[in-house]
């Protein structure tokens, strides 16, 4: 009984639904937003989960900076419909533009995850954005990585330029927050890295010159440098990545990138002095674990690398490659139910993990 009555009042509430509809699409195109915005309103509390009025409710929020309300339409959105991309892209940039970052990378990532359009101009906003947050977190390679996926789908424009900027210096900026005294260097840098991802490897090295030339003793610029040589010509890259580390003893990128260089080149021994230095400087940075960890496994010292191993997953239990490698240290000790548990966990965290 409770079941039909519902459906009479479903019945009854469509047609004012989509009397509301009509009105609300022809405010919306006689350019009246606030009307439309509250016409739609309406209707949602007649039919709470109309996906097409979540998410043009939404978007009039959007377009009229209403960033807390259009946070909240499109995560509803998201609920009803959770299997398509486009309320999560729009939930993280209303929750990008409210500054709230965790929150913003969650839906971006559940967005990627998902999948984005190569092309599209909304995925375009996603990635970026998804960059910009994860730099405003501190996670400048992984925002890094994400521009590099940006720029060979839409070629650079001046936002991945400044973006890659702000991330080759490592600084927790949003663009807006650049320092006055900063943005030359942010635009130089970003824009030498930004021809290096599109792989203009003669423009790269003339803008790199000139950021150089114009900011000489920037340990940041020398490591983004190096970083970028290491495709092409990797004894310079050595150089340029030691002259950071001339420039600034504690860089911690640097430190952990020629700790795998020499891994790469089946150096351990020289790997070593630059992996004991980043645990030591950054015992908190699970990949500083991770990197001396390798370098102790490929020496035979096989509890050793368990130990940093074991603190790199306690640091970052939602790492893949830390329960892989950890893993592979337990094998090689002869501890075979641990292996296999760390070897399930890594298959179960790629398995969900967004596509990179």
């Amino acid at each position: 009984m409770i079941v039909f009555a519902a459906a009479l009042l479903m019945q009854a509430a469509t047609p004012a639904v989509e009397a509301l509809s009509r009105q609300a699409a022809a405010a919306r195109d006689d350019k009246r937003p606030a009307e439309a915005l509250a016409l739609y309103k309406r209707a949602l509390k007649i039919k709470p989960d109309w996906t097409e009025g979540l998410w043009e409710a939404g978007s009039l929020e959007y377009d009229q900076d209403q960033y807390k309300e259009c946070s909240a339409d499109f995560q509803r959105l998201a609920a009803v419909d959770p299997g398509k991309s486009p309320p999560w892209i729009m939930a993280g940039l209303c929750e990008y533009h409210v500054r709230d970052y965790d929150a913003s990378l969650k839906s971006l990532l559940q967005a990627q995850h998902l999948g984005l359009q190569s092309g599209n101009e909304l995925a375009g906003a996603a990635r970026l954005h998804l960059a910009l947050v994860m730099i405003k977190l501190g996670r400048f390679e992984k925002a890094i990585a994400t521009l590099v996926e940006l720029t060979r789908d839409t070629k650079k424009t001046p936002e991945i330029i400044v973006a890659s900027g702000i991330a080759g210096l490592r600084q927790p900026w949003t663009p807006p927050e650049v320092p006055e005294s900063e943005r030359d260097k942010v635009f130089k840098l970003g824009d030498a890295m930004a021809a290096g991802m599109e792989q203009d490897s003669k423009e790269a090295l003339e803008k790199f010159d000139t950021v150089l030339r114009d900011y000489p003793k920037d340990a940041n610029v020398h490591f983004r440098y190096g970083a970028y040589l290491m495709l092409q010509d990797a004894e310079h890259g050595i150089q340029e990545i030691g002259k950071a580390l001339e420039l600034q003893p504690d860089h911690i990128p640097a430190l952990v990138s020629l700790a795998n260089i020499y891994l790469k080149r089946d150096q351990p021994q020289a790997a070593r002095q630059y992996a004991e230095k980043a645990v030591k400087l950054d015992p908190g940075d699970f990949a500083t674990h991770v990197t001396l960890g390798r370098v102790l496994r490929e020496s035979d010292e096989n509890a050793g690398a368990v130990r940093e191993f074991e603190t790199a997953v306690r640091l970052a239990p939602g790492s893949p490659e830390s329960h892989y490698d950890l893993a592979s240290a337990y094998a090689k000790l002869g501890r075979k139910a641990d292996a296999v548990r760390e070897r399930e966990e890594f298959r179960r965290l790629r398995a969900i993990a967004p596509p990179k």
